[in-house]
This record gives C-alpha cells, structure tokens and sequence, in this order.
C-alpha cells in the first residue's frame, strides 16, 4: 500500500468536628454520610464523612420546575485559600444554574457546607466553621415554603472561619499482625502540615504495595483519625490487613452476549499460576478494551482466594452495538469536498472479526464529475490469529483518481497481520498486489505492482485522536517490484510526532512534527506516478493545492518525487471545553533526487485555524496561506476535517 505525506483526503484507516477532641472511625464515616440522605458524588471520594469532588454531573438541570435563582458571595477568607474553597462550592460555582424551589436551594446549601469543610480539610484546617445564610437567615431556620424571591434572586452569603493549621502527631501504622509500618516513607511525616488528601495518598499507596507483593485482598482494615484542638494536631493511626498471597487462578467470563465467551478468555491472556500483581489484571483490562466489540469492560479478582492458593479473576463485559453505518466530510477550496460512507459490522462471525465496506468521492467542485476521484473497499480483520496481540487484515479496493499529476484506474488486494509487542510499540508486514493503469503528461503504464508493505510504530502519546503530551515514530519500508516489466523499487519513509503540554490543565499544547521519505532504484520516470511523493494539501503542507508543492514537468503539472521532506510545528489552545485555536508552519517539498532536500525546492504555508471538540475527535478548520506563490495555483487554502493535521 503507497506511503507518503498525506493530502486533504478522506482515509479509513484513518475522574467536622465540632468538639474539642472528636474521633471518626470508618463505620462511624459511612454512618455520618448516610444521615445526611446524600450519596457520595461520582468521581468523588470520601474522608472524615465529608466529600470532595464534584457533583454528579450526569443530572441535567432542564426544565426545572419552580426555579429559584440566587446570588452567592464568599466573606472571611481571602487570597488563594479563598479561590480553592470558592472552586469547591457548588453554590458559586453553579450560580447561573437555578434550583427546584426553596428545598432546591437548602438541599445544595446543606451539601455545599459538607464540601467547604471537607476543603477546608485540604488545607490541613481541622478546626474550621462554616456558616450559610440565606436571605440573612441561617439556612436550616429557613421555612421550606419561605418565598425567597419576593424581592428579587435570593441572597446566599457563606461565611468562612478557617481556623488553625494542624500538623501531623506522630503517626502509627501496622500490619493486623503487629509488624509496624513507617508512614513517613508514605508522607505523612510528624510536624508536617496534616492535609487530608496525604492520608488517603497514604492509605492508597499501602495497599498498592502489598498488592504488588502479590496480596489482591490487601486493605485497610482499620482507620483511627483524631483532631487534638488544645494542640492543632491530627493523630493518625492505620491498621492493614494484607490476607493471603495469591496466584492467579482461571478467567471467569460474564456479560457475554454475542462474544464467543472462550475467545474472550483467550484473548484476556491470564497469566494463570503466576503471582498476582495489579499489573496483569491491567493489561487483561486493555486487551479486551481493544478489540473494540465492548462498552465496558471489569476485570477484577474475586473477594476471596481458593484453596489451591489462586484467586479467580472476573472478568464482565458489556457488549456494544456491532453494526454501523456513517458518513465522513472533508472541505477545502484547493482540495474540493470529499464525501465517504461506510458499513460496519465489528464481531459478524463471534470473535470481534470485523467487516468494513465503504466507499468514497473525493475533490467535488474541483473537476467534472468523470474527473473525480472514487474508491471502494472491502476491508476484514481478524484479531487473535497468532496470539492474543495479533491482528489479521485484509482489503480489497477499487480506485480512479484523477489528480492534476495522473489519472489512475487500479484494482488491489492486500493481506497483513499487525502485532502488538507491547504498550507502545507495534509493527505489520503484509502483501500487497496492485493492477494499475496510470497516465501522466508524459506517459502511460500499465502494472501489476507487488510490494511488501512494512512498518514499525512506537506510540506513547496519551490520547490517539487529541494527543496533548506523548511522541509517535513510524518507520515504513515497501520493497515493490514489477511483473509487467524490468522495475523494481524501494520505499522508505521516517515519520516523527510529538508533543508537550505548556500548563498542567493541557489547555496550551505544542505539536510538532517530522517526515521524510526516498524512493531508491529506479528512475523516476520508470516509477508508476501514483507511488512517487507529493506534498501539498490538508496532510502536508496547508496552503497549498493537493500535491502542488513540489517538482514540475514542462505542462506545469505536478510531477512527484523520488524524496520528501516535512516540517510542522503548531501551537494549540483550548479557549473551553469545545472550542479551541491553533497557529502552524508547515515546510517541506518533494524533489527529484533520491536524497530529501536535493534536486527541488522547499514550499512553506503559514496559518490558523479553530477546532471544535467531539467525543471522536476534534471538527478542524484551518485557512492557511503559501509564502511562496505557485502559478496557477489558489493563494491561500481552506481545510475542514475530523481530527487534528497530526
């Protein structure tokens, strides 16, 4: 399958005390949260009875019924402990947001003077009070028939008395044996500022431990924590319960409906035998997540180990729907509209075999309708076939496409298997056979190409659609050779991409990348045309007509080349949660030589663009312009895609 810089063209593969001196035992916790009628939030956690997080966000405020709207202000406190707790409050945070009636607006008072307390706890304030008054009314003394509104939003004040900072006393921690942990190793240290999220670190990483050491039942079986007001300090003291060190014991499959529940467990990979670490129980998790047939997927061990030393791992699934039918767009005034729809059926024999037919129009409004470009394809993959890490895959594909360098008329199959040898790095080789006729200005061949498509990957950005901090390298090798005449070639090509996160809420990204590629042992004019490199387009350099930047034969229609050289760097930024910016540079060329860079003339395009964020990926536009004109080409380009340039 031909590699190379990319156009704008549609592609398939493409988370208080109130006593002098009070103590809160676990039960006691679970106890105080349930009196209060409140659930814990999702996403949230719990300590000393008091949650943080946020609310539950999956309750639509729509059509309320009865809206009470309300102004809240925040007095007693100021600079950035001020900020923390007003980003706690719901009543602040959510203002704009009206309640159901005067109990709408007591109920988010009562939650809201939980949460100003438990953040107070943050900041290591044990001894803190907080007071909401509504109306000038303290919020419980106010009537629940009381119209709040008879003189216009109702006034919410909270009023904050923060209160000493504690420390840490000397802390304890054991194992229900008695052997004595030292807690200092986990950071919570005597004499140093008692901030509650260190102690629930503290008790989260304890555990890790032990689980590590091959303990899946380990827990914290006992929490004593006491706030001493005489002397502004919180005693800690912990209890572990490790239980027994287990071995991983057989896959237990539920959930399946579909999925053929003996390919699940293959596929899960479960190291049966071996000592159990959280680690295995993961990767279980992402193979499964992987196979792209399940809305959730649960791997956990059971709650209790067997007599034989295992502990069962439960594995529950949910199915996803396996058909799908859908539609894709691009736009550009240099590369005209591209349209695609596809089929998909993601498990049709039972085992996540998945079967793909689409079907595409590409440069619409560019050329007359038998000048346009069309493909099919029908493409099949298999996972599994050599282990749990492998994929095969197949296509078959119809194409006429009718750039400005050639016209082509080509029929092709391939088949490839793809392994997955470890997070990150992945690679493929497959065959692939290609019957073509492709005319330029100066020529017209017909092949039967045959090549040996392959490539290694090594990818850890942490996000594949909007990747804010991570590389990916991707190494291409394609050794093709002729059954029609004396050609032979080979194809080589580098792609790098990386990114870095400029703020720690990866709102501010630099992205960058690097690309080039040779085609050595041939001629140029003995190679097809559609196999050599060209740049220019949405995927290369924007600003620049699809395939335009780049050599030139004597009717001034693109050419290609034997090399290619990319550059981008881009900058972007998320102005909200939906809506973001970027500024770019892209340079680069196609040249005659073998060697990027010789023979050919580099071509840069400038420009910005805006993005819309989707659960699939970001909605692209980007106007671009050419900082080195080409005659009889557009001066400046427009692009709209899914997805970000790279």
């Amino acid at each position: 399958m031909p590699f190379g810089p990319k156009g704008n063209r549609l592609d398939s593969r493409c988370r208080a005390f109130a006593a002098v001196r009070s103590r809160l035992s676990a039960p006691a916790l679970a106890l105080l949260l349930a009196s209060t009628g409140l659930s814990a939030p999702a996403q949230a956690f719990e300590f000393l009875g008091f949650n943080f997080g946020s609310e539950d966000k999956s309750a639509k405020e729509q059509d309320i019924p009865d809206p009470v709207s309300y102004q809240a202000a925040m007095s007693g406190i100021e600079g950035d402990r001020k900020a923390a707790l007003k980003d706690a409050s719901v009543l602040i945070t959510k203002q704009e947001q009206p309640v159901s009636g005067t109990t709408g607006l007591l109920v988010r008072a009562r939650s809201d003077q939980k949460r100003l307390i438990g953040a107070l706890y943050q900041q290591g304030r044990y001894g803190g009070v907080v007071e909401i008054r509504v109306n000038g009314q303290p919020y419980e003394d106010v009537p629940l028939d009381a119209d709040l509104q008879a003189h216009g939003p109702a006034q919410v004040e909270i009023k904050v008395q923060e209160g000493p900072e504690f420390r840490f006393a000397a802390p304890k921690a054991s194992l229900s044996d008695g052997t004595p942990i030292a807690l200092a190793d986990y950071g919570i240290i005597e004499g140093k500022i008692a901030l509650s999220e260190q102690v629930l670190e503290a008790e989260d990483a304890i555990v890790a431990h032990y689980r590590r050491a091959g303990y899946p039942l380990a827990k914290i079986s006992q929490r004593q924590l006491e706030a001493d007001h005489d002397r502004n300090l919180l005693d800690v003291s912990l209890e572990v319960e490790t239980g027994p060190q287990a071995r991983l014991g057989a896959a237990q499959i539920s959930g399946s409906k579909s999925v053929d529940a003996t390919f699940i467990r293959r596929q899960a990979d479960v190291p049966e035998g071996t000592l159990y670490t959280p680690e295995a129980i993961q990767a279980t998790a992402k193979r499964l997540r992987a196979l792209g047939v399940f809305d959730s997927v649960i791997v956990k061990t059971a709650d209790e180990v067997g007599p034989d030393g295992t502990v069962p791992v439960l594995i529950d699934v949910k199915e996803r729907k396996m058909r799908t039918l859908g539609a894709g767009v691009t736009v550009g005034n240099t590369d005209g509209i591209g349209l695609e729809t596809f089929w998909t059926h993601r498990n049709i024999f039972g085992r996540a075999e998945t079967l793909r037919i689409e079907g595409g129009i590409a440069r619409i409004g560019q050329n007359d309708f038998d000048q346009l470009d069309y493909d099919a394809a029908v493409l099949f993959a298999k996972p599994g076939v050599i282990g749990p890490a492998s994929t095969f895959d197949a296509k078959l594909s119809v194409k006429i496409e009718n750039p400005d360098a050639f016209h082509k008329r080509a029929i092709s199959g391939e088949v490839g298997i793809r392994q997955q040898m470890s997070d990150e790095l992945s690679g493929r080789i497959g065959i692939n056979v290609e019957y073509a006729r492709v005319k330029d200005s100066t020529s017209s061949q017909t092949s039967l190409l045959t090549a040996l498509p392959m490539e290694l990957s090594w990818d850890n950005r942490d996000n594949k659609l909007d990747p804010t901090e991570g590389f990916q390298v991707l190494l291409e090798a394609e050794p093709t050779i002729s059954a029609s005449d004396d050609v032979h070639f080979f194809k080589i090509g580098a792609t790098a991409t990386a990114y870095y996160a400029l703020d720690e809420a990866k709102r501010f990204v630099l992205a960058g990348k690097i690309a080039a590629g040779s085609i050595i042992g041939a001629n140029k004019s003995d190679i097809p045309a559609d196999r050599r490199f060209y740049t220019g387009g949405g995927g290369s350099i924007r600003g620049y007509a699809f395939q335009a930047a780049g050599p030139r034969d004597a009717a001034n229609k693109p050419s290609g080349g034997r090399s290619y050289a990319l550059v981008s760097v881009e900058g972007r930024m998320r102005v909200t949660d939906t809506i973001g910016l970027a500024a770019f540079v892209d340079t680069g060329g196609s040249f005659n030589s073998t060697l990027p860079g010789k023979d050919g003339d580099y071509y840069t395009g400038v420009g910005a663009g805006i993005r819309y964020l989707t659960p699939v990926g970001p909605l692209r536009l980007d106007v671009a312009v050419p900082l080195k004109k080409i005659k009889g080409e557009p001066q400046y380009g427009v692009y709209l895609g899914l997805g970000q340039a790279f």
